[in-house]
C-alpha cells in the first residue's frame, strides 16, 4: 500500500517504473518546489531531464505517492531544497542556481551545490522580570515601621501602670530552672549581632531596596500586633528581682512621651539601663528580632551558603534559651512571637512570589487580610521571585563597582 499527504507548503510529482522488481521515485518540483528536493538536475517546471533510480525507462505519474517497497538503489546526486520550509519572507531562485532570499530588509544568499540552505532565526525574545527599586515606598516602608514602634513604646508605657502585683504565673520551663540574671544580657547582644549581620547581608544585596522595603513592612506588622497584645492582657512580672520602674499612678500625654522617648533611646533594649518599664510579655520582642533575622538571611542567601543559615539559626535558638533562664519572658510570649513572626514571614512571601495572588479574585482570600491593600502597593511592580544576587554597593573602589551584565533572574 502506498500513500502520501500532500502539502500546502509544496506540489511533489513522483515517477514510478513499468518494472515490477524495481521501485522508483522521483520528486519534481512544482511551483513552489518540493518538499523533500528534488533528485539530480531539473531544468524549469515541466519536470524534463529528471535522474531516475533504478531502470531508466518508466513513466511518469500524475499521481502523488510514495511506494513502499524494498530500495535496490542509491542516490548518486546531490539532494537539495530549492526552497526553506518555514520562510518568513520571499524567496527565488536564480539561473545560476543560487537561493536568495529578502526580508526585513536583510538579504541573505546560500549556495545549492551542496545541498545546504542558510534559514536566518531570529533571537529569542525573552521577558526578564522588572525589580525596581522604589526608593520612595522603601521611605514610606520606614516611616509604617517607625510609627509603630512607637505605638508599641506607648502602650508601654501604659501598660506599666497596670502591672499586677501578683506572684509570677506558673510556667513548665521557668519552675524547672534556676535564674541566670546574666542570660538577658547575653540575649540582648546576640540579638544586636544577629541584627547587625542581617543588615549586612541585605546591604550588599543586588535588589536591597526591595529587600528593606519588605523587611519594614513585616516588622511594622509585628510591632503593631505586639502592643495590642501587650496590652489587652497583662502578665505579672515573670522575675521579681527585675527592676521596675515606680508607678506613677496616673496617665497623661506628657508621661507617655517622656517614657516613649526614654525607651527610643535604648533601642528598647534592657543592657542600654533604659528600659526600665515592665509588661512588655505577650509577645517576645527578642524572640522576634532573633527569628525574623534567621529568615531573612536563609530567604535571600544562596543555598550553598548553609553555614551561615545554620550560624543565624543558631544564633536564634541560644538567644531564646538565654531569654528564658533569665526569667525575662514567659515560654508563652516565645512560642506565640515565634509563631507570629514565621506566619507573617511566610504569607507575605507567598504573596510577593505568586503574581496570581496580587490580582482580585473571588478565591484570593488572602486579600481579606486587613494589611493586603498596604502589601499591593509596596508589591505591585516587582516581577517574580528576586533573585539572589549581590554586588559591591558603593562607589569606590572603582575596580570593585565596575558595571558588569547581571542576570535578573
Amino acid at each position: 500500500m502506498s500513500y502520501f499527504r500532500p502539502s500546502a507548503a509544496a506540489n511533489l510529482s513522483t515517477a514510478t517504473s513499468t518494472d515490477p522488481h524495481s521501485s522508483q521515485m522521483v520528486l519534481g518540483e512544482g511551483g513552489e518546489g518540493g518538499r523533500y528536493g528534488s533528485v539530480g538536475e531539473s531544468s524549469g517546471l515541466s519536470g524534463e531531464n529528471h535522474q531516475y533510480c533504478g531502470s531508466k525507462s518508466g513513466t511518469s505519474s500524475s499521481a502523488s505517492s510514495v511506494v513502499d517497497e524494498p530500495d535496490h538503489c542509491h542516490m548518486t546526486h546531490d539532494v537539495y531544497q530549492r526552497q526553506p520550509l518555514l520562510a518568513n519572507h520571499d524567496s527565488y531562485i536564480n539561473t545560476n542556481g543560487v537561493s536568495k532570499e529578502v526580508g526585513n530588509g536583510n538579504y541573505y544568499e546560500s549556495s545549492t551545490s551542496n545541498g545546504m540552505v542558510k534559514i536566518p532565526i531570529p533571537a529569542p525574545h525573552r521577558e526578564e522580570p522588572r525589580f525596581p527599586k522604589e526608593k520612595f515606598k522603601t521611605f514610606l516602608a520606614f516611616l509604617f515601621l517607625f510609627c509603630n514602634w512607637i505605638f508599641t513604646t506607648a502602650s508601654l508605657a501604659l501598660t506599666h501602670e497596670r502591672v499586677p502585683n501578683y506572684p509570677p504565673l506558673p510556667d513548665v520551663t521557668l519552675d524547672s530552672i534556676s535564674v541566670q540574671e546574666w542570660g538577658l544580657s547575653v540575649s540582648e547582644i546576640l540579638i544586636i549581632v544577629s541584627v547587625y549581620l542581617c543588615v549586612m547581608v541585605v546591604f550588599f544585596h543586588k535588589h536591597r531596596w526591595i529587600l528593606f522595603r519588605r523587611i519594614f513592612l513585616i516588622m511594622g506588622l509585628l510591632y503593631f500586633y505586639r502592643s495590642i497584645t501587650m496590652y489587652v492582657t497583662v502578665l505579672p512580672v515573670v522575675n521579681p528581682t527585675y527592676y521596675c520602674s515606680p508607678k506613677a499612678n496616673y496617665t497623661s500625654p506628657v508621661l507617655v512621651a517622656k517614657r516613649v522617648i526614654q525607651l527610643l533611646s535604648g533601642f528598647g533594649l534592657s543592657i542600654n539601663g533604659q528600659h526600665t518599664f515592665c509588661g512588655d510579655y505577650i509577645y517576645s520582642g527578642h524572640t522576634v528580632c532573633l527569628v525574623l533575622a534567621y529568615l531573612v538571611v536563609r530567604e535571600y542567601t544562596p543555598r550553598r551558603w548553609w553555614l551561615l543559615h545554620w550560624c543565624f539559626g543558631l544564633l536564634a535558638i541560644v538567644g531564646v534559651v538565654m531569654v528564658l533562664i533569665a526569667r525575662g519572658h514567659y515560654t508563652i510570649d516565645c512560642l506565640i512571637a515565634y509563631y507570629i513572626t514565621t506566619r507573617i514571614f511566610y504569607i507575605y512571601h507567598t504573596l510577593a512570589n505568586n503574581a496570581n495572588l496580587k490580582e482580585s479574585s473571588p478565591n484570593n482570600f488572602f486579600e481579606r487580610l486587613w494589611w493586603y491593600p498596604l502589601f499591593w502597593k509596596f508589591e505591585r511592580n516587582v516581577q517574580g521571585v528576586v533573585p539572589r544576587h549581590y554586588e559591591w554597593p558603593l562607589p569606590w573602589p572603582r575596580r570593585w563597582s565596575s558595571k558588569n551584565p547581571q542576570r535578573t533572574s
